[in-house]
């Protein structure tokens, strides 16, 4: 006659969780994209912490990434390595070039928002510029698009003369094969979390190239609220956010990502993310 055991208190929480499992697979989320969202989002993260419970009672170790040669991140974070070992030059003199591919532009003035991020290695806004031949196989094929996109940024930054000076500010950029920009440039903004970028919610509108009287109602964006000179977003009746409200996310922004002092710091947190093992394996 086979001896049954005892149910285990792990053996009880496995059974909820099943039917827990069980429950929410035939749950009905409903129409609202927020709460689809939000439902969607709470169940990563539960995977993630029951992965990690899983991993830490498997006596063999497991890594946590397979390094992939041909992942569209694993390119990213290549081009944005090679970006960043690239010479800065000043904004306000770039000449006209062949090329395409991706960017950073930094900031070294005295606007006080800015102060926690003037003069150190930290881009106020990264970006690309996508080749004028989707199927070009050389800087030549791609036209100038590079040189041209921050040509456009200056000429913005060159208007906003009562609170900007062109001078105050340098660029990094790379030409790169068509068709990497775009990896790169997700790589850029994830990694630096640049303030002006419209992904990180705060000073964004850097890239507009100006707005029709039909769409003026939305107000102007935070970037032309914070530094007004260009005519067609001063002529819109309204802002986005106030100054004041932008000032203060880009304060909090400031002190959850800190800026990157110099090249050394970003180049050890990229060590750092393209480690496989942080730390040394037990030999227990």
């Amino acid at each position: 006659m086979a001896i049954r055991r005892s149910a285990t208190e792990l053996d009880v929480l496995l059974a909820e969780l099943r039917t827990l499992a069980d429950r929410i697979a035939v749950a009905e989320a409903g129409d609202n994209a927020l709460v689809t969202r939000r439902t969607r989002l709470t169940l990563d993260e539960i995977t993630q912490r029951l992965f990690a419970v899983s991993a830490g009672l498997d006596p063999i170790h497991r890594p946590t990434s397979i390094f992939d040669p041909s992942d569209p991140n694993t390119a990213g974070r290549v081009v944005a390595l090679t970006l960043v070992a690239q010479a800065r030059h000043p904004l306000s003199d770039i000449p006209k070039f062949y090329g395409a591919g991706v960017y950073a532009i930094y900031y070294r003035g005295e606007f006080p928002p800015y102060g926690a991020l003037s003069g150190t290695d930290q881009p106020i806004y990264v970006g690309k510029a996508d080749p004028e031949n989707p199927a070009a196989k050389d800087a030549i094929g791609q036209g100038t698009k590079l040189s041209e996109r921050l040509k456009e940024h200056a000429k913005s930054i060159r208007k906003a003369v009562t609170t900007l000076r062109i001078d105050d500010f340098d660029c990094r950029f790379l030409i790169v094969q068509t068709g990497f920009q775009k990896s790169a440039e997700d790589y850029l903004i994830n990694f630096f979390k640049p303030i002006w970028n419209s992904e990180t919610k705060i000073c964004f509108g850097l890239g507009k190239h100006g707005d029709s009287s039909e769409t003026r109602a939305n107000g102007r964006s935070p970037w032309d609220t914070m530094h007004p000179g260009r005519g067609w977003a001063d002529a819109s009746g309204s802002d986005q956010k106030t100054a004041a409200l932008i000032i203060d996310q880009i304060a909090d922004h400031l002190m959850n990502n800190p800026s990157y002092p110099d090249i050394h710091a970003i180049f050890d947190r990229f060590m750092t993310d393209m480690r496989q093992i942080q730390e040394p394996l037990s030999l227990k």
